[in-house]
Protein backbone atom coordinates (compact mmCIF):
# COMPACT_ATOMS: atom_id res chain seq x y z
CA UNK A 1 0.00 0.00 0.00
CA UNK A 2 1.20 3.11 -0.99
CA UNK A 3 1.31 6.41 1.72
CA UNK A 4 2.90 9.19 2.33
CA UNK A 5 4.86 10.83 5.34
CA UNK A 6 5.48 14.75 5.49
CA UNK A 7 8.53 15.63 7.34
CA UNK A 8 10.06 19.06 8.42
CA UNK A 9 13.83 20.26 6.54
CA UNK A 10 15.36 18.78 9.69
CA UNK A 11 13.98 15.45 9.61
CA UNK A 12 14.66 14.47 6.02
CA UNK A 13 18.31 13.58 6.40
CA UNK A 14 17.48 11.15 9.64
CA UNK A 15 14.08 9.37 7.53
CA UNK A 16 16.23 8.39 4.84
CA UNK A 17 19.31 6.93 6.48
CA UNK A 18 17.15 5.24 9.30
CA UNK A 19 13.40 5.27 8.53
CA UNK A 20 10.60 6.98 10.44
CA UNK A 21 11.08 6.14 13.86
CA UNK A 22 10.42 8.58 16.23
CA UNK A 23 6.33 8.85 15.56
CA UNK A 24 4.36 8.90 18.53
CA UNK A 25 0.38 8.97 18.92
CA UNK A 26 0.45 11.92 21.94
CA UNK A 27 -2.96 12.59 23.59
CA UNK A 28 -4.67 14.12 26.75
CA UNK A 29 -6.36 12.46 29.33
CA UNK A 30 -7.66 13.54 32.95
CA UNK A 31 -5.19 16.43 33.16
CA UNK A 32 -2.14 14.74 32.19
CA UNK A 33 -0.09 14.11 28.56
CA UNK A 34 -0.16 10.44 27.83
CA UNK A 35 2.39 9.43 24.53
CA UNK A 36 2.05 5.95 22.60
CA UNK A 37 5.06 5.15 21.24
CA UNK A 38 5.88 3.71 17.84
CA UNK A 39 2.71 5.47 15.99
CA UNK A 40 3.83 6.60 12.79
CA UNK A 41 1.85 8.88 11.37
CA UNK A 42 0.91 7.96 7.42
CA UNK A 43 -1.99 9.98 5.19
CA UNK A 44 -3.60 8.65 1.66
CA UNK A 45 -3.63 12.14 0.88
CA UNK A 46 -0.32 13.20 -1.76
CA UNK A 47 -1.09 17.34 -1.13
CA UNK A 48 0.91 19.20 1.40
CA UNK A 49 -2.16 21.62 1.09
CA UNK A 50 -4.90 19.59 2.54
CA UNK A 51 -2.65 18.19 6.23
CA UNK A 52 -4.63 20.10 8.62
CA UNK A 53 -2.14 18.94 11.30
CA UNK A 54 0.51 21.02 9.37
CA UNK A 55 0.15 24.38 11.26
CA UNK A 56 2.81 27.25 11.26
CA UNK A 57 0.75 29.35 13.59
CA UNK A 58 2.75 27.87 16.77
CA UNK A 59 5.88 26.66 15.65
CA UNK A 60 7.96 28.67 12.42
CA UNK A 61 8.89 26.15 10.33
CA UNK A 62 7.09 23.79 7.58
CA UNK A 63 6.42 20.47 9.12
CA UNK A 64 4.88 19.74 5.44
CA UNK A 65 8.64 20.85 3.56
CA UNK A 66 9.37 17.13 1.95
CA UNK A 67 6.70 14.38 1.61
CA UNK A 68 8.04 10.52 1.69
CA UNK A 69 6.39 8.36 -0.58
CA UNK A 70 6.15 5.21 1.55
CA UNK A 71 4.83 1.22 0.24
CA UNK A 72 4.15 -0.94 3.29
CA UNK A 73 4.39 -4.20 2.26
CA UNK A 74 1.01 -6.45 1.95
CA UNK A 75 2.86 -9.30 4.93
CA UNK A 76 2.51 -5.74 7.18
CA UNK A 77 -0.78 -4.59 6.73
CA UNK A 78 -1.89 -5.97 9.78
CA UNK A 79 0.05 -2.95 11.51
CA UNK A 80 -1.21 -0.52 9.65
CA UNK A 81 -4.32 1.00 11.37
CA UNK A 82 -6.88 3.97 10.23
CA UNK A 83 -6.28 6.80 12.49
CA UNK A 84 -9.89 7.11 13.53
CA UNK A 85 -9.85 3.31 13.93
CA UNK A 86 -6.81 3.94 16.38
CA UNK A 87 -8.64 6.34 18.69
CA UNK A 88 -12.32 4.50 18.52
CA UNK A 89 -12.02 2.79 21.68
CA UNK A 90 -10.03 5.80 23.52
CA UNK A 91 -11.58 9.05 25.51
CA UNK A 92 -12.96 11.51 24.15
CA UNK A 93 -10.37 14.08 24.92
CA UNK A 94 -8.26 11.55 22.87
CA UNK A 95 -10.43 11.32 20.26
CA UNK A 96 -9.90 14.82 19.81
CA UNK A 97 -6.63 14.59 18.29
CA UNK A 98 -7.78 12.38 15.17
CA UNK A 99 -11.93 13.14 15.09
CA UNK A 100 -13.40 16.33 12.81
CA UNK A 101 -10.72 17.85 11.29
CA UNK A 102 -9.94 18.31 7.67
CA UNK A 103 -8.68 15.41 5.89
CA UNK A 104 -8.66 12.93 8.83
CA UNK A 105 -9.85 10.27 7.33
CA UNK A 106 -7.05 10.04 5.20
CA UNK A 107 -4.53 9.33 8.43
CA UNK A 108 -3.45 6.40 9.10
CA UNK A 109 -1.15 4.99 11.86
CA UNK A 110 1.70 2.11 11.48
CA UNK A 111 2.44 0.34 14.97
CA UNK A 112 5.89 -0.13 14.72
CA UNK A 113 9.12 1.43 12.63
CA UNK A 114 9.51 1.95 8.94
CA UNK A 115 12.49 0.90 7.86
CA UNK A 116 14.32 3.45 5.79
CA UNK A 117 14.02 0.67 2.55
CA UNK A 118 10.21 1.17 2.48
CA UNK A 119 10.45 4.62 1.33
CA UNK A 120 10.32 4.91 -2.30
CA UNK A 121 10.76 8.93 -2.44
CA UNK A 122 11.21 11.58 -0.75
CA UNK A 123 10.31 15.23 -2.84
CA UNK A 124 10.62 19.42 -1.95
CA UNK A 125 6.95 20.63 -1.48
CA UNK A 126 6.18 24.61 -1.59
CA UNK A 127 5.88 25.82 1.23
CA UNK A 128 2.39 26.47 2.35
Amino acid sequence: MILYHFCAEFSKDGILSEGIRLGQFAYFTNGDYKFIPNCQWLTKDANPKNQSWATTNIIDYSRTAYRMTINIPNNRHKKLIRAVDFVHDMSGEAKQIVNGWFGSENWYIYCGKIPPQWILGCHRMEEL
